[in-house]
């Protein structure tokens, strides 16, 4: 995966629940360093390839909850284009649309809704491109919303349902997943330096609010935080006291095998590129 200070490549063998880190490697640097980088990884490694997934940057699209068109299967990406014209800051023109459904409510009380992705073109054919550097096309190009879901569905807490708290240095974002599914998504853009405790305590209080009273689905008990490092600790002790949920970091172990004397942490790209190798399903955006 490329992002806009880092990228990552992620090697994952086995299947179904039996999953192993083969390698992971991550740079940090511009994108000419990183674009030289992938290049080289992905000639290195091309032997150990099955399929492969890239991630977008979250400044190279956005994600929408939007109300589900009452169409055919076959009209429907047209029809959430022409729904998203006036909700997405570039020329719909430039964008490449997706979708993916969420569970519906226990009660159908108003209008089925989905999530809409909308890329940016030019993001995506930069990201073929680097990948044909290195004699490789991508099979599927996700969003880390996804790959996040892949690593939070496969923790011991998924069958319960948690919420995946996931950091960057100016926001954070909420995944409330149970099982496999990905029931909300949502985001806290942060006013100052470092977390906004407060911020994030009252995002997660709605998001639990809505997956309960919307889905009529039992409390969530389990708050995992990622990428666990020593901001993310800190943040865990302040929320502690604001909220009654058991938080804890994420456990990468937990989720597949990890080579012998694996150090335990893992940056944020590296996560990312695990999380989007880790994907059983493979449609195109």
């Amino acid at each position: 995966m490329l992002a806009a200070d880092a990228c990552a490549l992620a090697v994952i063998g086995g299947s179904g629940d039996h999953r192993r880190l083969l390698s992971c490697r991550s740079l940090a640097g511009n994108a000419t360093a990183q674009k030289k980088a992938v290049a080289e990884w992905l000639s290195a490694d091309r032997a150990e390839f099955g399929k492969l997934g890239t991630v977008l940057d979250t400044r190279d699209y956005q994600l929408l909850l939007v109300e589900s068109p009452d169409v055919l299967p076959a009209e429907l990406k047209a029809a959430v284009r022409w729904r998203m014209k006036d909700l997405i800051d570039f020329p719909v023109e430039e964008a490449v649309v997706d979708v993916f459904n969420i569970p519906d409510p226990t009660r159908r009380t108003g209008a089925k809704m989905m999530y809409a992705i909308a890329a940016k073109r030019d993001a995506i054919a930069e990201q073929v491109a680097v990948a044909k550097r290195g004699g490789i096309d991508f099979d599927v190009i996700d969003i880390p919303e996804l790959a996040l879901r892949n690593l939070a569905a496969r923790l011991p807490e998924a069958a319960e349902g948690l919420i995946l708290l996931w950091l960057k240095a100016d926001s954070a974002q909420l995944l409330v997943i149970k099982a496999g599914t990905l029931y909300v998504a949502r985001g806290v853009r942060f006013a100052g330096d470092g977390p906004d405790v407060e911020a994030i305590a009252l995002e997660l209080q709605r998001s639990m609010d809505y997956f309960e009273s919307y889905y009529e689905q039992a409390p969530i008990a389990h708050l995992i935080v990622a990428p666990f490092d020593a901001t993310a600790r800190r943040l865990a002790a302040e929320l502690s006291d604001l909220t009654a949920m058991r938080i804890q970091g994420l456990d990468l172990g937990a989720v597949l095998e990890l080579p012998p004397a694996t150090e335990v942490g893992f940056d944020r790209s590296s996560l990312l590129a695990i999380g989007a190798a880790l994907r059983d399903e493979r449609p195109a955006l």
